[in-house]
């Protein structure tokens, strides 16, 4: 007779804006977003869901490489790394996908008809 395996059901990734990120965050969360700075293994995201002009920024740790001025849904756990700045926050990505053809203005109108999708 063999043993079965149970796996522990991994919580859904919620939508969230970058600017509202603490280290208290619940993880997984998702963002879209467009790389800014790339090099192997790290990159800065500026967020595209925000508002005008309160776009901000979080470095996230993907395996590879992501490819500057394109657009990317991340899923990944909320981090706090130390640095010689003091402890920062980041996003170790578990699933990166390129959105770069998401018309992102329409994308908001449609999480707009459906109030049951939060975006915290």
């Amino acid at each position: 007779m063999s043993e079965e395996k149970e796996f522990k059901r991994r919580e859904p990734a919620r939508l969230v804006r970058v600017r509202e990120i603490t280290a208290e965050t619940q993880s997984p969360v998702r963002i879209i977003g467009i790389v800014v700075q790339a090099k192997a293994g790290i990159a800065l995201v500026q967020d595209v869901m925000d508002e005008p002009n309160q776009h901000k920024s979080i470095q996230v740790q993907v395996e590879g490489t992501l490819n500057v001025d394109e657009k990317y849904l991340l899923i990944g756990d909320v981090v706090e790394r130390t640095s010689t700045d003091g402890n920062e926050l980041m996003i170790a990505v578990s699933f990166a996908h390129n959105v770069n053809s998401l018309d992102v203005k329409l994308y908001k109108e449609a999480l707009e008809l459906n109030p049951d999708i939060e975006i915290s």
